[in-house]
């Protein structure tokens, strides 16, 4: 019996010591290939942003002669600062729009989520699945109504067809985010702050807003990206020059007969600098506040 017992043990350790090899041999070249994948998409999305980097700054003759992707003759670096004069007026368009939008649907958002989360009423779950289900309404189905909305508000070729446009647009996604993030929150502080007297408004603003800085964090570079990138609304909402966002101000680079490529890369560079400062300025909390509203903890 006890040479049995020994045996079996002797066998377990092999097997135990068969696997912790087999883990040290896999594990580095596991860890290469993730790696080298990670290299692979970084090089992926790396690649259009090199040619546009590389188109921005040469000649129209060079591109037109060597292709986009040669290594510039000379560097026309002022490029850049020509397209930015072009583009200002297009760039303080799209703050105008932009900011109060990712605002209105952050505060609308915030309640909903709140209300969706913690308050319990009568088809508060229905509430929350129509909502979110508008989010999957193709935004092409909209175009028609939305003009013929927006014109017979005399609201057409404004400031705030486009920013009530995307607020909406926005809300459905927003909530859900927020919903599921404030369901993450333990109810024992709600229930603390109606134990100390106060109200339903003073428990939102003073204990649940705070803690969502997190998912505010998130929506707010998301919310930014998407609203300030936006094309289709900008060109179906606006007709004067002065209304028009960043991405319709490209447009202007393209002539009637000739497409200036190194103006228009210009700008695309110059458009994406906002969102790239907004997106360094939330990192920190950007990964934790796409994450926490995931599960229920």
């Amino acid at each position: 019996m006890t040479d049995t017992t020994t045996h079996m043990t002797n066998s377990s350790a092999d097997v135990v010591n068969s696997s912790s090899l087999r883990e040290r041999i896999e594990e580095p070249f596991m860890r290469g290939g993730q790696i080298a994948l990670l290299v692979l998409l970084a090089l992926v999305f790396f690649l259009p942003v090199a040619g546009t980097l590389l188109t921005a700054i040469r000649t129209i003759p060079d591109i037109t002669q060597n292709g986009s992707w040669a290594l510039p003759l000379s560097y026309e670096w002022s490029n850049l600062s020509l397209a930015f004069m072009k583009m200002l007026p297009y760039l303080k368009a799209s703050a105008i729009i932009t900011l109060p939008s990712v605002a209105g649907t952050l505060l609308v958002s915030m309640m909903a989520g709140y209300a969706l989360s913690r308050m319990r009423f009568e088809g508060r779950i229905w509430m929350f699945l129509v909502i979110v289900s508008l989010s999957f309404v193709p935004v092409h189905t909209q175009l028609i109504p939305v003009f013929k909305l927006m014109s017979d508000l005399g609201l057409h070729d404004t400031f705030w067809a486009q920013i009530i446009v995307h607020i909406m647009r926005q809300i459905p996604f927003a909530v859900l985010i927020m919903t599921n993030f404030f369901n993450t929150v333990p109810g024992e502080l709600r229930e603390a702050g109606r134990i100390d007297g106060a109200s339903e408004w003073t428990i939102f603003q003073r204990i649940y807003v705070p803690v969502a800085r997190p998912a505010l964090s998130a929506l707010i570079v998301l919310e930014f990206t998407w609203i300030w990138n936006d094309l289709l609304w900008g060109l179906v909402l606006t007709q004067g020059a002065g209304k028009k966002p960043v991405t319709v101000g490209i447009l202007a680079f393209q002539g009637e007969y000739e497409i200036a490529w190194n103006m228009v890369a210009s700008g695309a560079v110059i458009a994406a600098i906002p969102t790239l400062i907004v997106f360094l300025a939330f990192q920190k909390h950007f990964i934790r506040g796409m994450t926490m509203g995931s599960v229920k903890g």
